[in-house]
């Protein structure tokens, strides 16, 4: 099984001699993470094998690997990477694309794909994704590098940016619109959320860009076709409720277009109209200000010409 690099530093020369322990801890690593070091990890000093107890002195090559808890297969993916250094991986992800393996789809999802461009461009890192979406939402995520750069992530709390294009049906009758009703999930499903007055604190912010008419195909039994209003908007999230867009949408008359799950029909796109474009972030590792954005798919691009 691989190995993954850890930490590769080169202790500052004005540090004193300190112990491992200490040494990791700077380095935003986790409990439970140091103690796989401690008890399976690879570690040199200057080239040399070193224990858990050896002492670090300033100037000191330090090297830890350890082996990944779970492997996962390799697939061949065309990425459409909007980002890439050192510490982390942005991907523009396709709808229909699951994040990671599952107990009955083991292939062709996301991590299968970055672990496929790891291994071809000599990376030898694994599959920590900073943030999720839904299989059929499409958009930009994050994946670190390193179970370190994820950890970062959380230990400086760092604050993102999210805004998404959603096509919903309806007119929506203003421009703007703050929707902040709490979300849990549905009594009885393992899967649909709700809203509720006893659920998480949730707001989205939602801007009206453009209308777009369209007719609905035949109904069979009236031989009629009626109109049907698509609504592009852009939603800001302040919050990360599991399918908070789509729940927050739908519960003020304005269901995702393709989202049956949800109140929106299959008549012009077969998954849920909704797409993460643009996302802004300060980097836990460079402290750089990063500002990522990804056009909408074509699917969604179509229903606003239809």
């Amino acid at each position: 099984m691989k190995t993954a690099t850890i930490i590769d530093l080169i202790v500052d020369f004005n540090v004193h001699t300190q112990s491992m322990n200490h040494i990791i801890k700077q380095q935003h690593i986790s409990q439970r993470m140091r103690r796989r070091l401690k008890n399976n990890g690879i570690i040199t000093i200057n080239g040399q094998p070193a224990t858990w107890d050896t002492l670090v002195h300033g100037g000191d090559h330090l090297l830890m690997k350890l082996s990944p808890e779970q492997e996962f297969s390799r697939t061949k993916m065309n990425l459409d990477i909007v980002y890439e250094d050192e510490y982390i991986l942005a991907v523009n992800k396709a709808a229909s694309i699951l994040m990671h393996p599952t107990s009955t789809v083991r292939d062709e999802t996301l991590a299968n794909g970055v672990l496929y461009y790891y291994d071809e461009t000599e990376q030898a890192h694994d599959f920590h994704p900073v943030h999720r979406l839904d299989k059929d939402t499409s958009g930009i995520v994050i994946i670190a590098k390193t179970s370190v750069v994820q950890h970062a992530f959380d230990k400086q709390h760092t604050k993102f940016q999210k805004v998404y294009d959603a096509i919903v049906e309806g007119a929506m009758p203003s421009q703007s619109l703050t929707i902040k009703w709490p979300i849990r999930r549905k009594s009885g499903s393992i899967i649909e959320r709700c809203c509720t007055l006893i659920g998480k604190p949730a707001r989205t912010d939602v801007t009206v860009l453009t209308r777009n008419i369209v007719s609905q195909p035949v109904q069979m039994d009236t031989n009629v076709n009626t109109r049907q209003i698509l609504t592009h908007v852009q939603c800001v999230l302040h919050t990360g409720r599991t399918h908070q867009i789509r729940v927050h949408l739908s519960h003020v008359g304005f269901p995702l277009a393709g989202d049956d799950l949800y109140g929106g029909h299959l008549d012009y796109i077969n998954r849920q109209a909704l797409h993460a474009g643009y996302l802004a972030f300060t980097h836990p590792m460079t402290q750089e200000f990063i500002e990522l954005r990804a056009p909408m798919p074509t699917d969604m691009e179509n229903l606003l010409h239809l």
